[in-house]
């Protein structure tokens, strides 16, 4: 039976599914100002995922075997496809090297990321490093979220990742390619990676993630109500990273 948690969650779900920001994506100036906001999901998404990789595997030497088999392997494979996916024979990129692609082609700035891996490069402090990279407020205030549940138990962030990832992205994203395709935007690379997104996501991350919810769960009431507060979390921040980017977007048309 749903809990109060369980409505909430769908009901963030449902608002970011039926979000404005969509439809107001029409311009090549307004996908430029959505794709340089939502760079940094793309980006820290790779840290919450490794994050799950650390522990439920074992990347470290000397090797030990991890306590859970089949967990191992159902976060195996959505790193293999996430952090080096097949593009054509002989040929392998990350989803957020696939994005960053994108934001060339559609002439974004991708200085303030570009900044931000660079001084993440040189060892400076992940706070410094987001600081001085010049990347938009919203954008940092999201993105600081998430960094800030990858301190979270395990279970808290498996939730994160199955109800603020893999199972709200493809829905998100086929609201996305829509409405892109009625724009006639130049923006085939993004339509790529959303396509990609919506297929893998859908047939195959998604239940991945859901089964891992499911094995790191168990029975256990209390560890699920932790969990589901933390998604709760996760999903507001991208609403009102959404919000704020479609603030700006109205902020455009004056």
């Amino acid at each position: 039976m749903p809990t109060h948690l369980d409505e909430q969650i769908d009901q963030l779900k449902r608002a970011l599914n039926d979000h404005p920001l969509y439809a107001q994506i029409q311009t090549p100036d307004a996908l430029r100002v959505f794709m340089e906001r939502h760079v940094v999901a793309v980006w820290d998404f790779m840290s919450l995922l490794k994050s799950l990789q650390q522990d439920l595997t074992c990347v470290q030497v000397p090797w030990i075997p991890p306590d859970d088999s089949e967990a191992a392997r159902l976060i195996n494979e959505i790193v293999l496809d996430e952090e080096t996916d097949e593009l054509d024979e002989g040929r392998y990129a990350s989803h957020f090297e696939l994005y960053l692609d994108a934001m060339q082609e559609a002439e974004c700035d991708t200085e303030p990321m570009n900044r931000l891996l660079l001084h993440l490069k040189q060892g400076q402090s992940l706070e410094r490093s987001l600081h001085a990279s010049g990347l938009p407020e919203e954008a940092l205030s999201f993105t600081r979220v998430t960094l800030q549940l990858l301190q979270r138990p395990l279970n808290v962030r498996v939730a994160v990742f199955f109800h603020g990832r893999e199972d709200l992205i493809p829905q998100m994203f086929v609201r996305m390619v829509e409405q892109l395709d009625s724009k006639g935007l130049r923006c085939n690379q993004l339509l790529n990676y959303l396509r990609r997104h919506v297929e893998t996501d859908r047939e195959r991350h998604g239940p991945l993630a859901e089964r891992l919810l499911t094995r790191i769960f168990g029975d256990d009431p209390a560890r699920g109500e932790e969990a589901a507060g933390a998604a709760i979390e996760a999903l507001g921040a991208r609403l009102s990273l959404w919000d704020a980017t479609s603030e700006r977007l109205e902020q455009l048309k004056t």
